[in-house]
């Protein structure tokens, strides 16, 4: 490769990797979504890895969670339960896990995680993770007064998805400079 050919490459290069920059930040954000809702979801815990803790045992009149059930079956149980149940109860009732917190009921909160804003610079794109419907934001705003921010990633999450995008820069600059 001669030096005209090689400027011409390194010009194709800084090209691709800036038309490609708010793409490569969208699959970034989506990665790191990804990452944190799994742990989320499956380890139970925050970003420094401490288990959110545990569903609330303390009983309420059962009048208090009429409503609330994912469906029929599960309203009945509560309806025909105790006069006095606590939100463990009401889980159960659901069929879902009550070992530790892990902001799932409906599975509208973790659907509706993900990209909320985009902004663009000469030199930069910044993407914002949060709530994507009003109710995801209340949600998330709710639970940060009890566990901080739940979408926070954690060194390894975000070591991965560093890696990940390494990679994807290393493939532009591998196909230019070969």
């Amino acid at each position: 490769m001669n030096i005209e050919d090689f400027v011409n490459n390194i010009g194709g290069m800084i090209s691709e990797l800036i038309s490609t920059r708010e793409e490569e930040s969208i699959i970034i954000a989506n990665d790191t979504m990804a990452l944190v809702r799994n742990r989320i979801q499956n380890d139970k815990e925050d970003a420094d890895g401490t288990e959110f803790g545990q569903y609330s045992e303390t009983v309420v009149p059962r009048w208090m969670l009429k409503g609330k059930s994912l469906s029929d079956g599960a309203e009945e149980k509560v309806k025909k339960g105790a006069w006095f149940q606590s939100y463990v109860d009401l889980r159960e009732a659901n069929n879902l896990p009550t070992d530790a917190i892990n902001f799932t009921f409906s599975g509208d909160l973790m659907r509706n995680l993900g990209i909320v804003t985009i902004k663009n610079t000469q030199y930069a794109t910044t993407v914002s993770l949060g709530g994507q419907t009003t109710r995801a934001a209340e949600i998330l705003s709710h639970q940060a007064e009890r566990h901080g921010n739940i979408l926070s990633v954690s060194e390894d999450e975000a070591q991965m998805v560093k890696e990940a995008h390494e990679e994807r820069i290393n493939n532009i600059i591998s196909k230019y400079l070969r």
